[in-house]
């Protein structure tokens, strides 16, 4: 079932829920104004903060720092990491 988790294990919904309050709590008015655009990793045990241009180095870096940690993506100041959509694409 979605959101369940393992013993010892937090479920998504609480790594999100804690990655979007220890953000909003410790990075937020700082990114915003100094790293729009960019992606911050959230771990959500320790509440340490990894930056960068993409998604994925910033995952990467973040697990070379603790390979067991869960982490929150936040792409800073957007609503979601990443976007997806399409369009008509023969539309009259």
């Amino acid at each position: 079932m979605l959101g369940t988790s393992l013993p010892g294990i937090p479920s998504t919904q609480e790594i999100a829920q804690r990655g979007e309050a220890i953000y909003a709590e410790k990075y937020r008015n700082e990114l915003e104004q100094s790293a729009r655009g960019k992606f911050v990793a959230i771990n959500v045990a320790t509440g340490g903060a990894t930056v960068g241009d993409t998604g994925e180095q910033v995952l990467r870096l973040a697990l070379e720092q603790d390979p067991a940690a869960f982490f929150h993506l936040i792409r800073v100041g957007h609503q979601a990491a990443f976007e997806a959509g399409w369009y008509l694409s023969c539309a009259r």
